[in-house]
């Protein structure tokens, strides 16, 4: 069903689709952003039940701990899959609550400030904003947290708008004041953390690359795309590029980077491998090979002009 796209006054024919198109779309973006924040409202609303019953939980069992939330949060999780074909990781309930907790403890702060902040924006810093122990079911503001989320409510009380992006970047501001701070008060612990850190990155891209090469190498393979020489060639050749050859032993023989060592190896090879037929062939190439050399040394030697000593 399309609009009427022309009016009519005295007779007068105008064209009004410009206007059509942007009312189409203000609803459309209107239909779409209530159901973000229903959403949202819904995901704390189901934070807060499935808090309070933790709490009715740690209050009714004995040595309630820190796995029996995790249990309850599974076992909620897998529930609602019984009914729903969704994803386990978007069934999001023990973040959802933590997000509720978090939420309250900056009401106690800013009052209803707290809800200027949507859910995303609570999932994007409640790992890093909130320090919650799920054996007392209590939590913190980490420190620093509350003056960034007080300032975004302050300007959207001011009707000034906080884009995504302007929310990402006060997230890495607050993350590096706050390393900032503690390097201020400690600078070796700092250092030694930056360190660990590192570490741990390197650790984690290096467990990702294997994992991609692994499942590509995989896939490739299954697939009959790749073969094992075909893969082996492509190794060698990326590491080549990069100035880092393989060594002998990932991928046999090299004769063009070999060493006295190689050779050795290689001739130990052949024999407790009873190449004893192969080891003849080789030889006596390599005695041809070796007897031509040294003749064209020995003529290179002998047309060189003879040397006479001059007396002082």
């Amino acid at each position: 069903m399309s609009a009427d796209t022309n009016t009519s006054t005295n007779g007068i024919v105008s064209d009004n689709r410009a206007s059509v198109h942007e009312t189409a779309v203000a609803e459309i973006v209107e239909m779409i952003t209530a159901k973000y924040t229903e959403e949202g409202a819904r995901n704390f609303a189901i934070g807060k039940r499935a808090f309070e019953h933790a709490q009715w939980q740690k209050g009714s069992i004995n040595d309630y701990g820190s796995g029996d939330f995790d249990k309850l949060m599974s076992r909620i999780r897998d529930e609602v899959r019984i009914y729903v074909s969704i994803k386990a990781e978007s069934i999001r309930v023990s973040d959802w609550t933590r997000c509720h907790v978090l939420r309250e403890l900056v009401r106690a702060e800013i009052a209803d400030a707290a809800d200027s902040l949507s859910m995303f924006e609570y999932l994007a810093i409640v790992g890093k904003a909130l320090h919650f122990t799920s054996k007392d079911l209590e939590g913190s503001i980490n420190e620093g947290w509350l003056d960034m989320i007080r300032g975004v409510a302050a300007e959207r009380s001011q009707g000034t708008r906080v884009t995504r992006e302007d929310f990402t970047n006060r997230i890495q501001a607050t993350v590096k004041r706050i390393a900032d701070a503690k390097a201020a008060l400690n600078p070796a612990k700092a250092a030694l953390e930056a360190a660990a850190t590192a570490v741990k990155k390197q650790a984690r891209d290096a467990a990702k690359a294997t994992e991609d090469i692994t499942t590509s190498l995989s896939d490739g393979l299954a697939k009959g795309a790749v073969t094992p020489e075909a893969a082996l060639s492509i190794l060698e050749n990326v590491a080549k590029a990069h100035g880092k050859p393989l060594p002998a032993n990932a991928v046999g023989f090299d004769p063009a980077s070999c060493t006295l060592k190689d050779c050795e190896l290689l001739a130990l090879a052949m024999f407790s491998s009873g190449k004893y037929t192969e080891m003849v062939a080789l030889r006596d190439k390599l005695d041809k090979m070796v007897s031509a050399i040294d003749k064209a040394r020995a003529a290179g030697r002998a047309s060189e002009p003879a040397k006479v000593a001059v007396a002082a």
